[in-house]
């Protein structure tokens, strides 16, 4: 099911309980994990990777910047020290 579908078949509380599912299993990863995931919900839906980005405390323009690119770009971009 896509993203996008999901406001057809979920309620607005099966949607905050699935963002909150998924900032819960994202906190304890390493912030260029959460980066790096949270951009491709991003590219699935923006206001999911928005309130996926929010949950866990990230900029929306760095995880919208990072949607933008492809993965080898963005892999790079947040690799340790970059």
């Amino acid at each position: 099911m896509c993203i996008r579908d999901s406001r057809k078949v979920m309620t607005d509380k099966d949607r905050d309980h699935l963002v909150g599912n998924i900032v819960d299993h994202l906190k304890g990863a390493q912030k260029r994990i959460q980066l790096r995931q949270t951009a491709i919900f991003y590219k699935a839906d923006p206001e999911y990777g928005s309130r996926v980005a929010e949950g866990l405390g990230l900029k929306t323009n760095e995880v919208e910047r990072l949607a933008g690119m492809s993965d080898d770009e963005r892999a790079k971009a947040t690799e340790k020290g970059a």
